[in-house]
């Protein structure tokens, strides 16, 4: 895949390998990250008002590569919280 293709291929890079960090949501009481991995901070941070806990903070962890399945993992996530912060926003009722 050359330069060209990375730049121009939709929203989402083309390029995952051109990543350097990921981003998690992890707690001081518990062991692992609750939510992850994320691409971007702005992500992550949609995910730690998602767990609505004041002791949620996001996690920077740096890589040297990302593989398919956790590039495409991440995005997923984004997408996820994303949605569920713009519900919130909109103080949707599932009563």
């Amino acid at each position: 895949m050359n330069n060209q293709t990375c730049n121009t291929v939709g929203a989402l890079p083309a390029c995952p390998k051109k990543v350097a960090e990921l981003f998690y949501v992890t707690h001081p009481k518990a062991p692992k990250a609750l939510l992850g991995p994320f691409l971007s901070q702005a992500d992550a941070e949609c995910g730690r008002v998602v767990m609505r806990s004041a002791d949620a903070v996001v996690t920077a962890c740096l890589i040297d590569s990302l593989d398919d399945l956790t590039y495409w993992h991440a995005v997923n996530n984004g997408q996820v919280v994303r949605a569920f912060a713009g519900a919130d926003r909109l103080e949707v009722n599932h009563e």
